[in-house]
C-alpha cells in the first residue's frame, strides 16, 4: 500500500477556531473527493490535532520538541502502478494546483511537509 501522508501546521494570522472551520469545510471535503476519485484513491484519512494537556506533556518528555501539527491528511492507494502516469497528468496539475491555493488559506506551508511512504500489511 502506497500512502501520501501531508501533515500541516496552520499560518500563525490563522487562528486554531480559523484552522479548524477550513479544515471542517465541505468544500475542503469536497476538493479531497476530487482528488481521491481522479488518482483512484482506495481510502483518505482527515484528523485534527487534538488540544489536550497530554500534547504538551509529550513534547516535554521529548525535550521541547516543535508542537504538533495542526491537521494530517492522508491518502492510500492499494498499490503504485498507476499513480506515477496520474501524477504526471496535465488534470492532476490543475487539480493539485486547486488544492494547494485552497490550503494556502489557512496552512504555514513552509513549516509543513508532505510525502510518500510504503506500509507494509
Amino acid at each position: 500500500m502506497i500512502r501520501f501522508i501531508n501533515c500541516v501546521r496552520r499560518r500563525a494570522d490563522i487562528s486554531s477556531e480559523e484552522f479548524r472551520q477550513f479544515w471542517n469545510d465541505p468544500k475542503f471535503d469536497a476538493l479531497i473527493g476530487r482528488v481521491m476519485a481522479y488518482t483512484g484513491a482506495t481510502g483518505h484519512v482527515k484528523d485534527l490535532t487534538l488540544m489536550v494537556e497530554a500534547n504538551v506533556l509529550m513534547r516535554e518528555w521529548r525535550g521541547g520538541a516543535a508542537p504538533p501539527f495542526d491537521g494530517v491528511l492522508e491518502y492510500s492507494w492499494a498499490n503504485a502502478s498507476q499513480l506515477h502516469s496520474v501524477l504526471n497528468s496535465e488534470q492532476c496539475s490543475v487539480l493539485m494546483q486547486a488544492m494547494l491555493d485552497y490550503q494556502k488559506q489557512f496552512v504555514d506551508l513552509e513549516h509543513s511537509c508532505a510525502f510518500f511512504t510504503e506500509a507494509k500489511e
